[in-house]
């Protein structure tokens, strides 16, 4: 890492190489047994949410940031901009449409351009689990149009001296190396629980060959200490350190820092009383420090530039769970954030002899939001949730010209969300079906206010529904919604309208559906299907950046050691375009081509506890690009797209103990 702190960077590989050393040494007496699963796409586990496992083998090739991971859930897809720091679509919405929670705290990026956006200082598997909610069907934890999105970790509690841990290596086409380590030691008193991960990859060559600037570096580092007093008290601190490198495709900069610097301190309290179940407060600092150039990474140009944005975060949440009856349960409680973003910028020679100058405050943003929602079963089969929650939102212009504001220019707004939900389980068939109505507010981020400060905020009313089938060989999910988005931010490429932004009506419906069929106890199929279509009913046109209809076709055989498969992808072409018109993180620029790829995979358990997958992605090399980009047309470059990596054989290895 250039620009990374090499004292973490070695402590981080130094932690990596003997935590790996440890279970190797340790597994052959270890009594845990890893069942032979391959995951290639998480089925909904109620009709509107989708919690999975982060660490279960899955294919294509294991995620290098939070964006490509969760491009295997259904619903969700991923803008390219090189060999990272994609930003997620779920259901057609991005950006901060999604509500997305790092272990219940939030980051956000510091780039003009979107080049790192939250997901890009996140490492799956440094987490334990994934959570996605579709849609606004619940409010304790913020809201957004499109629903949210959770990585979580989990904190435990032992009743003896133990030591437990996971660790993973990977291996890849184009140089890919991926190494991680998580090992927890802890009694009754607490724990202490240690994270590290290094990733990298080379320049990929996509179907036909070609080189697309791709190249990374990235290694992250976690330590977590718990008191666990009692059975029911537990206080944890946590300290966070990442940094990265990475060469992007779709603009002329590359990003030579993703520093990111983070401290959580929880405290919770179950059992306080008969009413009050639990008690549990968070506060947090995160801070991110960015710089791209266009010359550590590629050749320098005649006019050398570097950019380096930060931005700072900090919050809190106190959150109770009050049992009001025994089968009605509030959830109740309050957060805050604030953040303040800087930037800076230097320019020929200026350029090449920059060092860490001073950077100037440019935006700032708070918001305190209250929040209650309620779980009351009416029957045995039947609940009803609802949630309300009001957010106050002040965003203040901190220097001149920011949005075509003036330094001191203050936007104070209240925003309102809620929802109501029934869920019941069907007597006569093994079926959940939910209904719910929901809205959600949003003021318009600093990406949107850096082009017109002054947007009005951005209101989704949706309706929701689905179902879910679980039997012993079939297992099957349906999830639909309608919505409309009064105010939608559309943002505009330079050129195209006198101002970057502008708000307009839009409407949006769509559906998610999985099914898997055990055929035997080996052999099972399964699919998946997303579509959406979205319409921007103000200009009579397409809304941009609508993904296409997208589904997979999986094929598992899991043996008592072995296990295969192979899965086929195909998404759809996209017609329904508005060139030079999207969102914060990407512009439409053409219509984009119909693909179908096929990967395979396979492994074996080699003992109690240790999982060898191998793989190849794109197995027929195809030539292909997804339709979510950031579009050529802001750049002022001619229109192309990037290219996804062509065959890709990989391979990994995981040990839990």
């Amino acid at each position: 890492m250039r620009n990374g702190p090499s004292f973490y960077r070695y402590m981080s590989m130094v932690g990596i190489v003997a935590f790996s050393l440890h279970p190797v040494l340790q597994a052959g007496q270890s009594g845990l047994h890893l069942s032979p699963l391959v995951v290639t796409a998480p089925s909904m586990s109620s009709p509107l949410r989708v919690s999975t496992d982060t660490r279960t083998p899955r294919a294509p090739l294991p995620a290098n940031d939070g964006a490509d991971f969760l491009r295997s859930i259904p619903g969700v897809t991923s803008s390219r901009k090189g060999g990272t720091g994609g930003d997620p679509v779920l259901r057609g919405l991005g950006g901060s449409r999604i509500n997305l929670l790092v272990d219940d705290t939030r980051i956000y990026g510091g780039c003009g351009g979107r080049m790192d956006p939250p997901t890009a200082y996140i490492y799956p598997q440094a987490f334990d689990r994934v959570e996605v909610i579709k849609g606004p069907q619940s409010v304790r934890y913020g809201v957004s149009p499109a629903g949210q999105i959770r990585f979580e970790r989990d904190r435990p509690r032992f009743r003896e001296p133990t030591v437990e841990g996971f660790a993973s290596a990977t291996y890849g086409r184009f140089d890919r190396n991926d190494l991680m380590a998580d090992v927890t030691v802890g009694n009754r008193d607490g724990y202490v629980r240690l994270i590290g991960n290094i990733s990298t990859q080379d320049d990929y060559r996509d179907g036909n060959g070609d080189r697309v600037r791709s190249e990374y570096e990235r290694w992250s580092t976690t330590g977590t200490a718990g008191w666990t007093p009692d059975a029911d008290t537990r206080v944890e601190f946590s300290y966070d350190r990442s940094d990265a490198e990475a060469a992007y495709d779709d603009r002329g900069m590359d990003g030579t820092r993703f520093d990111r610097t983070g401290y959580t301190l929880r405290v919770s309290r179950d059992r306080i009383s008969s009413l009050v179940a639990r008690l549990e407060g968070v506060v947090y600092y995160n801070e991110v420090d960015h710089v791209m150039d266009n010359f550590t990474l590629r050749s320098p140009p005649n006019m050398p530039m570097v950019r380096f944005p930060d931005r700072r975060t900090r919050g809190g949440r106190l959150a109770a769970d009050v049992d009001l009856t025994s089968v009605t349960r509030l959830h109740v409680g309050a957060d805050y954030s604030d953040d303040r973003h800087r930037d800076g910028r230097l320019m020929g020679m200026a350029a090449l002899n920059w060092r860490d100058e001073s950077r100037e405050d440019t935006a700032s943003f708070t918001q305190t939001g209250l929040f209650a929602e309620l779980d009351h079963q009416l029957t045995r089969r039947t609940a009803v949730v609802s949630g309300l929650r009001l957010d106050r939102h002040r965003a203040t212009a901190e220097a001149d010209g920011f949005g075509g504001a003036r330094r001191g220019d203050r936007d104070a707004e209240d925003l309102w969300s809620g929802f109501l939900r029934l869920e019941h389980e069907l007597e006569t068939l093994p079926v959940m079906v939910q209904a719910g109505i929901g809205r959600a507010e949003r003021a318009p981020d600093f990406w949107e206010r850096d082009r017109v400060f002054d947007l009005d905020n951005e209101a989704l009313t949706q309706l929701d529904l689905g179902a879910r089938l679980v039997t012993e060989r079939w297992q099957a999910g349906l999830s639909g919604f309608y919505g409309r988005i009064q105010d939608y931010v559309l943002v505009v490429a330079p050129g195209l309208e006198e101002q970057g932004a502008r708000n307009v009506t839009a409407g949006t419906f769509g559906a998610e559906a999985d099914l898997r069929w055990s055929m035997s106890q080996q052999l099972s199929l399964s699919g998946t299907l997303a579509w959406v279509h979205a319409r921007n009913r103000s200009d009579g046109e397409p809304l941009a950046q609508t993904p296409p209809l997208e589904a997979t076709l999986t094929l598992d055989y899991h043996g008592t050691r072995y296990f295969a498969g192979g899965v086929v992808r195909g998404v759809a072409r996209q017609n329904r375009v508005h060139e030079g018109y999207g969102t914060i993180y990407s512009l439409d620029t053409d219509k984009s081509a119909s693909f179908a790829t096929l990967a395979v995979y396979g492994g074996l358990s080699l003992f109690d506890g240790a999982r060898l997958t191998v793989g190849v992605d794109n197995l027929l090399d195809r030539a292909y690009s997804e339709h979510i980009q950031r579009g050529a047309a802001e750049l002022g470059l001619v229109d192309r797209r990037i290219n996804e990596p062509g065959r890709t054989a990989w391979a990994t290895l995981g040990v839990d103990f």
